[in-house]
């Protein structure tokens, strides 16, 4: 594959579209030449024109493009001028170095950032080399103009473009990061949504016999993370010990387009390991899916899916994907005339409440394994008491509706 290395000094814009031909997608570039002559080019993309194919067709087309530029760009006799490439194409070059470099998940939100930034640039025509910082604040402008997006949200948009031009210098394409002087805006205090201690038990109430009855009783009690609730094993249970570990995760990444769940053996950070007294109501919810578990796998015996042991699947033993928990959680409430909040706002909920039955705020970060604990020898010797109290707290409050 060709690099950005290998790109002439005055680069050639091409543009994409997905065409429908015979019954089949093309790809039909278009771009000009020197000589300011329009051209075109169709290439198929091997796949048929029916439903279901057409965002994948969108994402073949745009490699093609990427590749097609590279090697239209390329002179066959002298070498580039490294920092003439379009800025845009540059960020697309970057985003590819980094798959291997990140966590899938993390390299799902460069891909979603990164295909808008090259997108505004390209269509710009602004090469790296020419790229100055009015220019990326004015892409900033666009992005909370158009889309009504937070300055919270466009720091993420900033965060790439920022790492990406200070690979650029290292690689020495650029001489200095011109997103190193952009004005940084106040950044506004996000106010999570939340149910109160009443609206917890009507939501337990109304969720009774639903496929996510567990999954909400587990994240509502303990305030996990979704990913924590879902990646919770059997071997995180100690029945004996009466304690629950906090080990595995389970997510959704969206790469090239298509969404994929990844399976982690460990937690989002190092204080997100935790383990935490097990509530004898949720006690008795675990012990029933066990059952159910034990049930179904003896009925679809061979067929039954669920190899790795995880506590929460379906009747066939298929993992609970994240997007399923979320779409059901919201029309759950939806149907029930409840409250919209969002699932990890449950988490919110169980902080909320606990402060609101004393918890010290150090208790509460403890017990919902926030890494802006601070970890001293104080905590170490009193970590037991104090989830244990915390425990104590959640299930007198919800203990009538487990």
């Amino acid at each position: 594959m060709l690099g950005i290395e290998n790109l002439q000094s005055d680069p050639i814009r091409v543009t994409v579209s997905q065409q429908v031909k015979n019954g089949k997608y093309y790809a039909v570039l278009q771009w000009k030449d020197k000589n300011n002559k329009k051209c075109q080019k169709w290439l198929t993309l091997k796949m048929k024109a029916e439903k279901g194919n057409k965002r994948e067709a969108k994402r073949k087309a745009e490699e093609i493009k990427h590749q097609f530029a590279l090697e239209l760009n390329t002179p066959t006799s002298v070498t580039a001028n490294k920092s003439n490439i379009l800025f845009g194409e540059y960020m697309l070059d970057w985003l590819k170095k980094q798959k291997s470099q990140v966590e899938l998940t993390t390299y799902s939100g460069y891909e979603h950032n990164v295909n808008k930034i090259a997108d505004y640039f390209n269509d710009l025509g602004i090469t790296l080399q020419k790229l100055k910082t009015k220019h990326i604040q004015e892409f900033y402008d666009y992005l909370q103009t158009t889309y009504n997006i937070k300055w919270n949200t466009v720091k993420r948009y900033h965060a790439n473009i920022h790492k990406a031009l200070e690979d650029a210098i290292r690689l020495e394409l650029i001489d200095n990061n011109p997103s190193s002087h952009i004005e940084h805006r106040k950044v506004e205090q996000y106010i999570a949504d939340y149910y109160n201690e009443q609206e917890l038990k009507q939501l337990f109430e109304i969720a009774k016999g639903e496929l996510i009855e567990p999954i909400i009783l587990v994240t509502s009690f303990y305030g996990l993370r979704k990913e924590e609730t879902l990646g919770l094993k059997w071997d995180a249970i100690d029945f004996e010990n009466k304690t629950i570990t906090i080990k595995h995760t389970v997510t959704n990444a969206s790469v090239n387009g298509k969404r994929k769940m990844v399976k982690k053996d460990r937690t989002k950070s190092k204080s997100s390991y935790r383990t935490l007294p097990l509530i004898d109501d949720i006690e008795q919810v675990l012990l029933n899916e066990k059952r159910k578990q034990e049930e179904n796998r003896q009925f679809f015996g061979n067929s039954y899916k669920n190899k790795d042991n995880y506590i929460f699947v379906d009747e066939e033993g298929n993992l609970i994907k994240p997007d399923r928990v979320s779409r059901r959680f919201n029309k759950l409430l939806k149907d029930n005339n409840l409250k919209h909040i969002r699932f990890h706002d449950l988490r919110h909920s169980v902080a909320t409440l606990l402060l609101a039955k004393g918890r010290t705020l150090g208790e509460i970060q403890k017990w919902l394994g926030h890494s802006t604990i601070t970890t001293t020898e104080i905590y170490a010797n009193n970590e037991v008491l104090d989830k244990t109290m915390s425990a104590n707290v959640i299930a007198e409050a919800l203990k009538q509706s487990a």
